[in-house]
């Protein structure tokens, strides 16, 4: 029947038999989580429809280790996960490239005494590790950031936490985003005893042995973590299997979610269905590269010396162009090596076929990405040789890559497997049944030959049936088809089914029906022993493999991590060659260091404006953050830009620190601890919240964490609610912010702000000035393309600024999109009566107090300290003894006189 036959290796097509199907499930993983590990012995086969299979993976978590808390309280002898969907089958490997990266975690944490944060986090599809401990402050920003970075699909708390802080800001930034709610675990499963035992079994990166024991708030959330895990996914971990990192909390940027929402770090502003986003600029050809990034754009590296050594990767694989397609080519073939490692860490406490079928595919897989390393690491020999000196990430995964261990299981693998099968990607259809029933090759065991002849000569005979059916009934137009389920049947068209078809069904929605007879039954039945057979005896061959593969674990996950490195430094390349100009930026860990970006370029709206081909180009800018000017204002007319130019400023910040090169000119960029963000106006009715009582929210968010170190991003903050009480509120945020010295943009129309410039020091004024084109509405142009193009100019003159202020935007906006005339003149008089109004009772009063003429006390005590040392050098310059010319001393004089002229000429204008 042209099947593959037990007695010859070759692998001939049958012109009868379907293709395979592709999909987004899998047939082969039993679960969400990653498909289970292996045993050197042989499944009991026969418990097809075992307990633990029909939970599926994440199932029920015994009573005594879940109390489930919240309004909607599962059953305790039910999942508890089941409310979230998650007993489906494993997405396939290519999921991830249809937007299900990331795939979600399952997190512990735990609050000491001492407000320590230990926190647990295994990824649901790699089955890694990740173990932080650190101290938070009040409102446990860096907590809840790194909570919601790992996408959780469960969060485990004590239940010693319940009516805490902590527990509830993390329920609130949980719900707001549509997460489940924290699970409460009984405080006995915190166990940091058993915890840093683990720790001691287990592979363990970032950590040494003698620091074990003082990570015991972390090793306390593993243990929850690690018995919940057994718990509710019926498996047994295996600890010398296990890869624990732990991170430390200042190696990454803090970016909250409000903050990755608004600068379109990983899914778009119109939903999840928007493809313009960061994570959207980069292609990856690995499902770990495609993770990699997304971590790093919502945890951007604080490390410099691991940014710089991305980067100097990252320029060696621009150097030569070869390596770049090279690594194109080759990574897609390594697959998701993650994955695979992952079913060496959790053994099933159930057996089963759908074990077995994932056992057996891990090792073909498994043998598929063992081939290309020697291909990959040839290609980095060859550019390693041309690079001079090589970068350190490059030769560390050239040596991981070649590793002499790996030749040897390559070797074992093809000694037993059959090499002339489809290939393993395929994971559906009968093409790729076939290739499981015949993965090993013949003559390694007499009894899984016997097994395979039984299976062709039913198969045999159910392809004669349904020839058979085909001439007596031609027509229906009988198709014969696969189904991992339902097994072998026949599809027909739909002019009613004779009366020997039986469970006659509708097809989807092709019209056609599907049918079986009894002696198909016959058949199936037949096939389906025929595989539990062929599957055990399959176990027995493979299982010495499986524990040579579980001693090697930690080396193939720092391999999958090299391969992921590699993918994520394609992705920066192939990003870096499409934008033309671009640069490496400079960076540095000096505190005082400026931000300093010369013809930046917003990285979204650059490459929408390429993909409408309107032949229009983003308006390079231009940035300066320094100590001498760390607080910005930014003032123009609306729809000019504001908005744009702070979102352009952080996402160039963010890429330079994932060790990207970005789009402009040049670049030199502090090191940036964290960035906080309040753009747009958004209420939350859930919250019963207004626009501007979630403004409040977040500046107050803002104003108790940000740090000297951070990067705050302000756009009208205060507009919600009354001109005086949105003014007062923004003048005084921005005192705060002054006061603490951090590195901010804020964008206002209230540009009585402006005047702070006359008091502190560090304060600078920005205006956007807005470049409109030829043709305006009055010609038949577009009013909505003139905003297509502005500049950014620092204005020192308050006299100046406030002169442009005079242009009153809001109602030249109103004017370009067609209001009447005489509603816009109505407006303009009310609006003078309105400025007149504010102008006669404003007087700058600072929180520390007024002096009665309009002067903060505090400035004027710094004027009379320059005022002194004026006097001083005069008095120096023209005293007794003095021999300067009356002449010299006259231009002396009016050098001295003119800084005192133009604070006073600020002052009459404020």
């Amino acid at each position: 029947i042209g099947l593959y036959n037990s007695s010859n290796s070759s692998w001939p097509s049958h012109p009868k038999m379907p293709a395979p199907k592709r999909s987004r499930w899998s047939s082969g993983a039993s679960s969400g989580l990653a498909a289970p590990c292996f045993s050197g012995q042989a499944p009991p086969v026969g418990a097809a429809g075992s307990a633990g299979h029909r939970r599926g993976w994440l199932s029920s978590a015994g009573p005594s280790m879940v109390r489930n808390s919240g309004a909607q309280r599962q059953q305790e002898s039910g999942s508890v996960f089941a409310s979230h969907g998650y007993q489906q089958e494993a997405p396939e490997v290519d999921e991830w490239q249809h937007g299900g990266i990331g795939g979600g975690t399952v997190v512990a944490l735990i609050e000491s005494r001492a407000r320590e944060i230990g926190l647990a986090a295994v990824h649901r599809r790699s089955m890694e590790f990740e173990l932080s401990q650190f101290s938070d402050t009040g409102n446990y920003n860096r907590t809840i950031s790194t909570v919601l970075a790992l996408d959780p699909a469960a969060v485990l708390v004590s239940r010693s936490a319940m009516g805490t802080q902590l527990l509830g800001l993390l329920s609130q930034s949980l719900g707001s985003l549509g997460l489940p709610e924290p699970q409460a675990l009984e405080r006995r499963h915190f166990d940091e005893a058993e915890g840093q035992s683990l720790l001691e079994q287990a592979t363990v990166e970032g950590l040494q042995p003698s620091d074990f024991q003082a990570k015991f708030v972390a090793n306390a959330a593993l243990t929850a973590l690690w018995r919940f895990i057994e718990s509710s996914m019926d498996v047994r971990l295996q600890p010398s299997a296990a890869r624990i990192i732990f991170r430390q909390a200042d190696d990454s940027m803090v970016v909250d979610s409000s903050t990755a929402k608004l600068l379109e770090l990983v899914r778009g502003s119109r939903g999840p269905t928007d493809r313009n986003s960061v994570l959207k600029l980069f292609s990856c050809r690995t499902p770990g590269g495609a993770r990699l990034l997304r971590q790093s754009l919502l945890q951007p590296l604080a490390n410099l010396s691991e940014i710089q050594a991305r980067q100097t990767a990252l320029e060696a694989v621009l150097s030569k162009e070869d390596f770049f397609y090279d690594l194109q080519r080759l990574l897609p073939a390594i697959g998701d090596v993650d994955l695979l490692v992952a079913r060496l860490t959790a053994e099933p406490k159930n057996r089963g076929p759908k074990w077995c079928k994932a056992a057996i595919r891990t090792s073909l897989q498994l043998r598929h990405a063992l081939a290309v390393l020697p291909q990959l690491a040839d290609a980095l020999v060859a550019l390693l040789n041309t690079t001079n000196p090589a970068p350190s990430l490059l030769l560390e995964a050239r040596a991981l890559l070649s590793h002499p261990r790996f030749a040897e299981i390559l070797e074992e693998l093809d000694r037993i497997l059959d090499s002339n099968g489809p290939p393993p990607q395929t994971s559906q259809g009968s093409i790729a049944h076939a290739a499981l029933m015949y993965s090993v090759k013949p003559s390694v065991s007499a009894l899984l030959d016997v097994a395979r002849q039984t299976w062709s000569e039913a198969l045999e005979q159910i392809h004669t049936l349904h020839r058979g059916y085909a001439v007596k009934y031609p027509e229906l137009n009988i198709r014969l088809e696969y189904a991992e389920r339902r097994g072998w049947y026949m599809s027909h068209s739909a002019h009613g089914a004779p009366q020997e078809f039986q469970r006659t069904a509708q097809k989807g929605t092709s019209g056609r029906l599907m049918s079986t007879t009894r002696e198909f039954n016959c058949e199936n039945f037949k096939l389906r022993q025929a595989e539990r057979e062929i599957l055990g005896q399959t176990m027995q061959v493979l299982g010495s493999l499986f524990e040579v593969f579980r001693s090697e674990a930690a080396l193939l996950y720092r391999v999958s991590q090299a391969a992921s490195t590699l993918d994520l430094l394609q992705a920066f390349a192939g990003y870096t060659l499409l934008l033309g100009e671009s640069v490496k930026p400079e960076l540095t860990d000096d505190p005082s260091a400026p931000i300093a970006i010369k013809a930046g370029r917003h990285p979204l709206v650059e490459r929408l404006m390429a993909e409408e081909g309107s032949g229009d180009h983003f308006e390079p800018l231009d940035f300066f953050i320094g100590d001498a000017c760390h607080f910005q204002t930014v003032t123009g007319p609306n729809g000019g830009g504001k908005s744009t130019y702070l979102q352009t400023l952080a996402q160039l910040v963010i890429l330079a620190q994932i060790g990207c090169f970005v789009p402009a000119r040049y670049a030199s960029i502090r090191v940036v601890s964290s960035v906080f963000t309040r753009i747009g106006s958004s209420d939350n009715i859930e919250a019963s919240a207004s626009s501007f009582l979630v403004e409040m929210q977040e500046a107050a968010h803002i104003l108790s964490t940000a740090q000297a170190q951070s990067l705050v991003l302000i756009d009208e903050l205060g507009r919600g609610t009354a001109h005086a009480d949105g003014l007062a509120v923004a003048w005084a945020v921005c005192e705060q912010l002054l006061e603490l010295g951090v590195y901010t943009l804020f964008a206002t129309h209230f540009h009585e702000i402006c005047r702070l410039q006359a008091a502190f020091s560090g304060f600078r004024n920005m205006h956007i000035e807005l470049v409109k084109n030829a043709a305006g509405p009055a010609d038949g142009g577009d009013a909505l393309a003139m905003r297509g193009r502005y500049s950014v100019q620092y204005v020192a003159c308050l006299k100046t600024l406030m002169q442009k202020v005079e242009n009153r935007y809001g109602l030249q906006a109103a004017r370009d999109m067609g209001l009447p005339q005489a509603l816009l003149d109505s407006a303009e008089a009310m609006t003078e009566q309105v400025e007149k109004h504010l102008a006669a009772g404003l007087a700058y009063q600072k929180r520390s107090g007024f002096d009665g003429t309009g002067r903060d006390q505090e400035c004027a005590t710094e004027e009379h300290a320059e005022a002194r040392k004026t006097v001083e050098q005069l008095l120096a310059l023209a005293g007794p003894g003095s021999t300067l010319p009356a002449a010299a001393l006259a231009d002396v004089l009016r050098q001295l006189q003119k800084p005192w002229l133009d604070r006073r000429a600020s002052m009459a204008v404020s």
